[in-house]
């Protein structure tokens, strides 16, 4: 792996389990074994690196939005990009875990995350009218600009409302009760297949919550 390469990842490891505002340049390199000067000829200073960090999440996690338009939705489906969802926000969590103090301390960052979550929760927005057109949910008191923002919600604060709850969750746990959470929003908009809706979910996760 490229000296490049492992900066990066190294200060995400550091970032999501120390805490970004603890770690500093010299941390990093000290954990690298190799000189401040040396991380320096990479990158110039943390900023750079939460930068680089950050469009890789954003590159990442836009291309899994836009993927999401072209998919004919069941509930397996569904299922599927939620968890791939929160298993890529869970990666860079860093940015969720304290993402009021770190967007006020990079400008940058806080315009290009603010553009984020409007994407997610218009694309989510899209997805439950789509469900809706094909008779997955009730058409009847639907509300899907409200729906998409309390699931951009979860997205935005499970794992910080985990965290706070069970910091010694394994990641999985943490996943897969985030998906549950959400697929548990939708119960109450499935109409008539409210029941069965609801024991599928149920049975998805009956070995992992």
């Amino acid at each position: 792996m490229k000296t490049r390469d492992r900066i990066l990842t190294t200060s995400l490891l550091l970032f999501n389990t120390e805490g970004e505002q603890n770690v500093t340049t010299v941390d990093i390199a000290n954990e690298m074994d190799i000189s401040p000067g040396n991380l320096y000829y990479h990158f110039r200073g943390k900023e750079s690196i939460i930068t680089a960090l950050y469009t890789e999440y954003e590159s990442n996690l836009t291309g899994l939005l836009n993927q999401s338009l072209d998919i004919e939705w069941d509930l397996e489906q569904l299922w599927l990009f939620l968890y791939v969802i929160f298993e890529e926000i869970h990666r860079f969590r860093f940015f969720y875990l304290n993402s009021s103090e770190l967007i006020l301390r990079y400008s940058d960052i806080e315009r290009r995350f603010r553009r984020l979550v409007k994407n997610k929760v218009l694309t989510i927005e899209t997805l439950c009218k789509n469900f809706l057109d094909e008779d997955a949910l009730a058409d009847d008191f639907w509300d899907s600009k409200l729906l998409a923002e309390n699931i951009s919600l979860c997205l935005l604060y499970w794992f910080p409302y985990q965290y706070l709850l069970s910091p010694k969750s394994d990641s999985s746990t943490l996943i897969h009760r985030g998906v549950y959470n959400i697929l548990s929003l939708l119960v109450p908009y499935t109409g008539n297949n409210q029941q069965d809706f609801l024991l599928n979910v149920q049975s998805m996760y009956k070995e992992n919550i």
